[in-house]
């Protein structure tokens, strides 16, 4: 059974570095803590398709949530694990709606 694009892509990660690597066709997107590699790639390549995307390589790494402190008392909490995606697109494409307005 496949998932959809939604499913998979959660959002994109939007800082200094990732804007940086924008310029490099690597761009940084929050994704599904068990999504694969193919199935990333998969979506991008579906979500983007209106622009002809073509995605050439996957790399993916597990974030560690941080320590926080919650609530009047401070009492200590966490924030939840993550899953991060920086997809590399083919020569001469990018995604400019991605950070076009910054």
């Amino acid at each position: 059974m496949s998932r959809s694009a939604a499913e998979v892509i959660l959002g994109p990660v939007i800082s200094e570095k990732s804007y940086a690597q924008s310029q490099l066709r690597k761009y940084t997107f929050r994704v599904a803590p068990d999504a694969s590699k193919p199935e990333i790639a998969r979506a991008i390549e579906e979500h983007y398709e209106a622009q002809g995307v073509k995605v050439e390589s996957v790399n993916t790494l597990h974030v560690r949530g941080k320590d926080k402190r919650l609530g009047m008392r401070g009492a200590p909490g966490r924030t939840k694990n993550w899953k991060k995606a920086v997809v590399t697109l083919a020569e001469g494409q990018n995604l400019p709606d991605l950070f076009g307005s910054l």
